[in-house]
């Protein structure tokens, strides 16, 4: 079953927390003007991003990270728990291939 957008809310509180902060952390003295010349994501883009407002689709944060050296995972905050409702995440049993019984 898909998930609507509502849905999604726990997942995007938990990146606009994370992201911001490491966003800046990863560019230390590099601005917004050059980051954005280097990746191709706009300035208003990044700003947006700095701020919570969005974040980033998956060819952009796949851009900046590529310029700033930086894992998808760790910069959105995969490295941090966050609360989930358990009803929308997959069980175990959904993710993992059923064992083959050998005779």
């Amino acid at each position: 079953m898909s998930r609507r957008p509502s849905d999604w809310n726990p997942e995007f509180a938990h990146i606009t927390r994370v992201f911001p902060r490491r966003l800046e952390e990863m560019m230390g003295s590099m601005t917004f003007t050059q980051l954005s010349l280097l990746s191709g994501v706009s300035v208003g883009t990044l700003t947006n991003w700095r701020h919570g407002r969005t974040i980033p689709d998956l060819c952009c944060l796949y851009s900046v990270c590529t310029v700033l050296d930086a894992s998808i995972d760790w910069i959105i905050g995969l490295d941090e728990p966050q609360q989930v409702a358990s009803d929308t995440q997959p069980s175990a049993s959904d993710t993992q291939p059923a064992e083959k019984n050998e005779s």
